[in-house]
């Protein structure tokens, strides 16, 4: 009642259980005089001050209606207490398993590496036969300079 009062913060409903919590079943005189005299105050313009929730009192639930409200209390316990479980399961059983993607980019790193490597390789491979290439037509260009200059030497 106290969190209803609290959360809902109904004057009305704070005023019913107020009196509700101080109703007896049967009024003395002073109670009577004490009620009109707050009734004749609350006429001539004075409130009275609110009493603190926390220091009200407030009549015991009915043991049907406390049974009732523990047994929803445990139920929603229970269903609160099984969602969690099956949320702590699932991400411990989720960060066990191996990353599929990250498998799948370490691989695909290692076939990249092994392709800049051969591309290395073909290209000093390259460079070499380049280089064999140009040793071989300067060769041929001296042959031929040399066989002009025996033709030249011949007839002359």
């Amino acid at each position: 009642m106290r969190l209803q009062v609290t959360l809902l913060r109904d004057k009305a409903a704070e005023k019913r259980a107020k009196e509700r919590a101080e109703a007896p079943t049967v009024k003395t005189e002073e109670q009577m005089k004490h009620d009109e005299a707050i009734k004749a105050k609350e006429k001539a313009g004075h409130k009275e001050v609110p009493q603190s929730i926390w220091r009200r009192k407030f009549r015991p639930l009915q043991e049907p209606k406390a049974v009732d409200l523990f047994a929803d209390v445990v139920g929603d316990a229970f269903i609160l207490f099984v969602a969690v479980s099956l949320i702590l399961y699932e991400y411990i059983r989720a960060t066990g398993k191996p990353d599929v993607n990250t498998e799948k980019i370490a691989e695909l790193n290692r076939k990249l590496d092994a392709l800049e490597k051969r591309e290395q390789e073909l290209e000093e491979t390259e460079k070499t036969r380049q280089k064999r290439v140009e040793t071989l037509e300067d060769a041929i260009e001296e042959m031929k300079k040399a066989s002009a200059k025996k033709r030249l030497l011949s007839l002359s």
